[in-house]
């Protein structure tokens, strides 16, 4: 781990984390994967292992695909890491829609599946425990919602609004 590459590619990581192109467990599946196939140690795979690399990150291509892909990206010589997820996220991942994610994360929160959730609990949840939000955010954000008199939300409206921004 005392590998210069290693800190660089972590580094190229989380930022791509940051900016929510990918969840912490793709992001150490494609190190981890990537890595594997780096037989040589200098943080380059050949060509002729995109397909198999793809494959073991459940990227289902067939050979025309992925002949197509190495054509179009003029993939001639061995490439890095950072050119990998710029292949699998900016050209031939589909992200998960915004809009499902954010039903995912309130449906967690919805543990009677009501499609409700308590302000009280969202506001506890951002403000204290994931620290997102300082209260006085939280109070502003929730403004802008519909809130029920149960002191509840609907989370498919909310999420309705959000999508239309």
């Amino acid at each position: 781990m005392g590998n210069p590459n290693f800190f660089s590619l972590l580094r190229l990581a989380f930022l791509l984390r940051a900016f929510k192109f990918l969840s912490d467990d793709q992001v150490l599946s494609m190190m981890e994967a990537f890595t594997l196939f780096d037989s040589e140690s200098d943080g380059k795979i050949a060509t002729l292992e995109l397909g198999i690399l793809m494959h073991s990150l459940s990227s289902k291509r067939t050979q025309a695909q992925l002949k197509s892909i190495v054509a179009e990206e003029n993939l001639t010589a061995p490439f890095d890491f950072p050119r990998f997820l710029d292949l699998m996220v900016a050209k031939h991942m589909k992200p998960e829609p915004f809009d499902s994610q954010l039903r995912d994360t309130f449906k967690v929160l919805d543990k009677d599946s009501t499609g409700f959730v308590s302000v009280t609990e969202l506001r506890y949840i951002l403000t204290s425990i994931r620290e997102e939000l300082e209260p006085a955010e939280f109070d502003e954000w929730i403004g802008e919602v519909n809130v029920g008199s149960d002191s509840k939300i609907h989370y498919e409206d909310f999420i309705a609004r959000m999508v239309a921004k």
